[in-house]
């Protein structure tokens, strides 16, 4: 080794040591360390065709929109555990297909009943709605 010597004590050197924000460090004590491995190939292979996936159309038939509302929790008192509703959650679909809106529900129980059942009881009344493939079971 020669020129100025590596910061690392007590060990085997190679080469000369440069300047890293670590300190003076030689080949062996570098941050990335050089490697004399074999070189990268360059194959003359021809890229990897995978097979062709089917082209699925994808269409929005409706828009759910739920408000969560604001509620606040109550933590003393009887009502502990209850939860009092600043505003109340809301619910509303509108099916892109027949372009029907629902009437809006207000409620935090109501609403929970209204997003479990709309699609389902909407799409076996849409005029709209597929009449073939699985949206239509």
């Amino acid at each position: 080794m020669t020129g100025r010597p590596c910061d690392i004590p007590n060990a085997d050197h190679d080469g000369t040591a440069r300047l890293y924000p670590s300190g003076w460090r030689c080949i062996s004590h570098a941050p990335q360390a050089r490697t004399t491995g074999p070189a990268a190939s360059t194959s003359t292979a021809p890229p990897v065709r995978h097979p062709a996936r089917p082209v699925v159309e994808l269409r929005a038939t409706g828009a759910l929109r739920i408000d969560c509302g604001q509620g606040i929790e109550i933590k003393d008192g009887d009502r502990a555990g209850q939860i009092w509703w600043k505003t109340q959650p809301r619910a509303r679909y509108e099916c892109v297909a027949c372009h029907w809106e629902s009437e809006t529900v207000t409620g935090p129980e109501a609403v929970k009943g209204f997003t479990a059942r709309i699609r389902t009881s909407h799409r076996a009344t849409c005029p709209g709605a597929p009449a073939q493939g699985a949206q239509a079971a």
